[in-house]
């Protein structure tokens, strides 16, 4: 079922969701994806699916407009307006709206959906006893100055940063310059002390991921796995099979 949930911080704006409930649930499952989070992401269609199946409910998520759309969305976000504070306040809106009903919250952060969840929880601290996390293949910030360099040009006239290499990825010069000045997140996650699943891809971002292991204090309680093959995305039938059979088996003895 889609959901409509009027912004919190600019009037007029909305957040797009798919909620999949399970009858028999007590647990949801808020997956979070990339820069915009788009809830279209063929990986996320089929993590629903299969979560569903074995008893949770789930929440797929579009902070903002996304070039893999399969519509386009009247008055959603623009990546231009989006910061942490937008993303964290946006996610607490949602949370409070549909997440009422469950005991237990997880949050399954995908590539930049990994500080956007490590953000949230430093913010919202109500949430963090409740509260499971899950990383996939993570975005490690800060990322360098020369990196932002290369990949973004600053427009005099728009006030903004434009990618170089996609024209529709443009960044306002808040989200800029926390992408580049914000604490380490490893050093963020470390801080809360909690049991983290993290899965990453051979072919992806598995240097960052054993980096967030490495920090954690309760590793005892944490699991961290490789996927051989995989890519950032998890494309293929085998690599899907054995990520949700990783991530799964967390949760069964977490919630």
């Amino acid at each position: 079922m889609e959901l409509k949930i009027k912004s919190k911080k600019l009037k007029g704006k909305f957040i797009y969701a798919d909620i999949a409930e399970h009858k028999d649930a007590t647990v949801l499952v808020v997956f979070l994806s990339g820069l915009s989070g788009s809830k279209e992401l063929p990986l996320f269609e089929r993590a629903s699916a299969e979560f569903v199946k074995n008893g949770f409910s789930t929440l797929r998520l579009n902070f903002c407009g996304d070039e893999d759309d399969k519509q386009k969305y009247p008055n959603a976000f623009e990546l231009s307006e989006i910061s942490f504070s937008v993303y964290v306040a946006e996610l607490k809106n949602i949370l409070d709206s549909v997440g009422k009903k469950y005991t237990s919250i997880v949050l399954v952060g995908h590539s930049f959906g990994t500080p956007v969840s490590i953000m949230f929880l430093k913010k919202y601290k109500k949430y963090t006893s409740k509260t499971q996390l899950i990383i996939w293949d993570p975005t490690l910030l800060p990322w360098k100055k020369e990196w932002m360099e290369e990949d973004y040009i600053f427009n005099t006239d728009k006030k903004l940063y434009i990618s170089k290499h996609n024209k529709k990825e443009v960044v306002n010069k808040i989200f800029y310059k926390e992408c580049i000045c914000i604490k380490n997140t490893t050093e963020t996650l470390q801080s809360f002390e909690k049991g983290v699943c993290i899965v990453a891809a051979e072919k992806g971002a598995h240097d960052d991921a054993k980096k967030y292991f490495a920090k954690l204090r309760n590793k005892k309680s944490s699991t961290l796995s490789i996927i051989k093959g995989a890519n950032h995305l998890f494309d293929g039938k085998r690599v899907q099979k054995e990520l949700f059979e990783k991530t799964l088996e967390f949760l069964k003895k977490k919630v």
